[in-house]
């Protein structure tokens, strides 16, 4: 993991236009925090006359309780120095950046401040920050309908970017490769013809249908597999011992077929030289620990123990 953690005092999201107009540019392009406001002047909030600021929301609002929100909203954008963190959401992921303290004006009077580096959507070890791997209290900070707001989930947050795991969840992850060497095992010990089926339902698991069992006219292909959501078919070869000749043999074997997208090749017991094969192509290789996580992942595990019992 990277050494260069994250420690800010204070987390603001910030909406970055009108349902995320200024997204793509701020992200992407300028690598800007950006702001509205455009009846605000510039030299009132550099002066830090908040009093009159509130006066000018007020005219424009009508109301004093929105007015005082917008107002604390450019005087966070403004005050805000370089140790606060900024984040927003695009597409699928969580942005963060943090910005330098100078306030340019733009010719349409919105206001922005450069970012120092650039956004990033990713924890400092470069594993994306998606949305879908994010708390709900997070990401109800979305729904936010101002401009800016401060981050409440600071703590979490922090340690999302750091890339920090809690001991519980380390605990829970080394427990569950525990249980897939263990599945392993047990994998390793179904007769061929099961390791067969287990495979055919790995596959109708992950949304694949069965369009025949040709291991009894076709020495090649084991399953012929059609998915009805991405009008793909594959082959699937299913072996209990193989080895890199095994492997071979399949991918000259495949050439005389012209009718699928993909070609997989599982084994449960490989040969060394499988194992330690770096063969890179259109055929999907799955060993006994790749077998295995997909085994758990797919709840197939009881019907594994169940077989060697």
């Amino acid at each position: 993991m990277s050494t260069n953690l994250i420690n800010p005092k204070n987390v603001y999201y910030i909406k970055l236009g009108k349902s995320g107009e200024w997204g793509k540019d701020c992200l992407e392009v300028s690598q800007t925090v950006r702001i509205g406001y455009r009846k605000v002047p510039d030299d009132l909030c550099r002066e830090g006359k908040w009093g009159e600021v509130q006066k000018i929301m007020q005219d424009i609002r009508e109301d004093i309780g929105a007015a005082t929100r917008d107002t604390n909203q450019v005087r966070a954008f403004y005050e805000s120095d370089e140790k606060a963190l900024w984040i927003t959401f695009w597409g699928d992921r969580l942005y963060w950046c943090f910005s330098k303290p100078d306030i340019t004006t733009l010719p349409d009077m919105s206001k922005s401040r450069s970012v120092i580096g650039k956004w990033s959507s990713c924890d400092i070890s470069g594993k994306p920050l998606q949305k879908t791997h994010l708390s709900g209290a997070l990401l109800r900070v979305e729904g936010f309908r101002g401009t800016i707001c401060k981050v409440k989930e600071l703590n979490y947050l922090v340690e999302k970017i750091n890339g920090v795991i809690h001991p519980e969840i380390e605990n829970a992850l080394l427990a569950k490769a525990a249980f897939e060497g263990k599945i392993e095992s047990l994998i390793r010990k179904l007769t061929w013809k099961d390791f067969e089926i287990l495979v055919d339902l790995l596959f109708r698991q992950a949304g694949w249908q069965r369009m025949g069992v040709l291991g009894k006219t076709q020495r090649t292909i084991d399953l012929d597999l059609y998915s009805p959501i991405t009008d793909e078919r594959v082959y699937v070869q299913v072996k209990s011992s193989a080895s890199l000749s095994t492997l071979q043999n399949f991918r000259e074997g495949i050439n005389d077929f012209q009718d699928y997208n993909r070609a997989y090749f599982l084994v449960h017991t490989p040969l060394n030289d499988l194992i330690e094969s770096k063969i890179q192509d259109d055929i999907i290789v799955w060993l006994p620990n790749d077998i295995a996580r997909r085994v758990v992942m797919f709840g197939l595990a009881e019907w594994v123990i169940r077989k060697v019992s």
